[in-house]
């Protein structure tokens, strides 16, 4: 599982100069930060730069991190980063919360690109 995570995040980093990216084992999702977007893959394919969907994010000010919020499949994401600077799987997560409430989070392991 590590070496697709590293595999996939050399092939986004010919692509994305300074971008972030964060793998979730738990959600097998794999997602680039760039900018104002979240652009999300899929890992489980062969080809691991398809595209599932690239999606503008609504970003909250964190004085070290970055929080980023958006809608994907009916489901709001909130993507908390602590550090850019020094990424934490125990402070970086993906909160993804269904229109009926439930909400479920995810550690994120990330690496800048």
């Amino acid at each position: 599982m590590k070496r697709l995570f590293l595999v996939i995040s050399m092939i986004i980093s010919t692509n994305a100069f300074s971008a972030i990216v964060c793998h979730t084992p738990r959600l097998n999702k794999i997602f680039e930060i760039k900018d104002n977007k979240v652009t999300f893959y899929k890992e489980w394919e062969q080809n691991p730069q398809r595209v599932i969907a690239s999606i503008d994010s609504r970003s909250k000010n964190v004085p070290s991190g970055i929080t980023k919020i958006l809608d994907l499949d009916n489901h709001k994401h909130t993507i908390h980063i602590e550090n850019v600077n020094q990424f934490n799987d125990s402070n970086d997560y993906i909160i993804i919360k269904a229109k009926t409430g439930h909400e479920v989070i995810y550690p994120l392991s990330c690496q800048n690109n």
